[in-house]
């Protein structure tokens, strides 16, 4: 009886709408029942959604909405798949200092999952870069207070910081500890990252102004 209860949940799961509230759930549905096709689905939408994000301030002046939005399709999903392999390596290595189990399919398969709120904003994005795209590309500055860009930005803001919550569950699923677990797998090498980089800002900084003393 229990494990038909379990199964008859697992089969009314829908990744893309359950991630939300039953993220834990979710991400393991995907890594025990979803197959490598579904995997690549989610790197193709979610790496199409990076990409438009990634190409906001960024337009050419001679590049036409549609151009870049074929753009973002074809490099966003190289992009995220590369940054799926480097980042579920990472996290698996952090991982087992406190424990974890996940193997790599199982964390790569969490961090595709976890992206799913991004795919939401898809339709937002073409619609707001083909209607107006003398906002979406534009220095944010110079269209600072325009009511659209207002409201994609609380909405892109709240997407952002609740994926990163999403993140944290998948990657504390993935590895069988806890959310909050998660929390500081994610968080350690981020801070080990920003360490490095101030570290080499700093030499070069130093190297730079030992050259006018």
């Amino acid at each position: 009886m229990v494990r038909e209860d379990r199964l008859r949940k697992e089969n009314e799961i829908n990744p893309f709408t359950d991630i939300w509230l039953r993220t834990r759930e979710t991400v393991r549905f995907v890594i025990e029942r979803k197959s490598a096709k579904f995997i690549i689905l989610l790197i193709v939408l979610t790496g199409f959604a990076s990409g438009l994000i990634g190409l906001m301030n960024t337009r050419s002046a001679d590049m036409e909405p549609w151009a870049a939005i074929l753009q973002a399709l074809i490099t966003g999903p190289i992009g995220s798949a590369f940054g799926y392999f480097i980042g579920a390596a990472i996290l698996i290595l952090v991982g087992r200092m406190f424990k974890g189990t996940a193997n790599y399919p199982e964390m790569f398969k969490a961090l595709a999952t976890a992206q799913i709120p991004q795919i939401w904003l898809l339709p937002l994005l073409i619609v707001w870069a083909l209607a107006s795209p003398e906002t979406f590309f534009a220095d944010r500055m110079a269209v600072e207070g325009d009511p659209i860009v207002v409201i994609m930005s609380i909405v892109m803001a709240v997407v952002s910081v609740w994926t990163f919550v999403i993140v944290c569950k998948a990657v504390g699923e993935a590895h069988n500890v806890s959310s909050w677990k998660g929390f500081f797998i994610v968080l350690i090498p981020g801070f080990i990252i920003t360490i490095f980089v101030l570290i080499i800002v700093f030499v070069l900084f130093a190297s730079f102004f030992n050259q006018f003393t």
